[in-house]
């Protein structure tokens, strides 16, 4: 009987630690198998989005636009690493999206030009620090935005 309780203590020890979640944002955002590279269009920059940037937002989607792909309240995981940003929304599968283009002078525009044609504006505070997420069409216009 003691073996029995052994073997039963050694499983479900071993059950919680696999199941713990101890991997690093990196390693969430390579987790994610849809990847989209944008390719820059003409009179577009490309953007480098500044490491300052990198983590991981847990946002909420607010000022829903007529025709916005999401509805306000939808939450979404956010992580930007290396100029790279990897996207979860609820209910979602997770896309990462690569090769931002530079609007004026400290946005940076991630253009899902693969699976859901809409783009996510990475949008810093004067100071740096991160901002919002802005929803808008691949072209010009807003749908919303994620923030926290």
């Amino acid at each position: 009987m003691k073996s029995i309780k052994l073997i039963i203590f050694v499983a479900f020890t071993s059950l919680l630690w696999n199941c713990s979640d101890d991997e690093t944002p990196q390693q969430n955002a390579a987790n994610c198998s849809t990847e989209c590279s944008y390719t820059l269009a003409s009179g577009e920059n490309a953007g480098t989005v500044p490491s300052s940037l990198d983590g991981t937002y847990e946002l909420t989607y607010h000022s829903a636009q007529n025709g916005s792909p999401f509805s306000n309240g939808t939450k979404a995981t956010f992580t930007i690493s290396n100029n790279v940003l990897t996207v979860k929304v609820e209910g979602k599968d997770c896309i990462t999206l690569k090769n931002p283009v530079l609007l004026g002078t400290n946005n940076f525009k991630f253009k899902d030009n693969c699976r859901d044609n809409i783009g996510y504006n990475v949008s810093p505070n004067n100071n740096g620090t991160f901002n919002e997420i802005n929803i808008e069409p691949l072209g010009q216009g807003w749908h919303g935005q994620f923030s926290k």
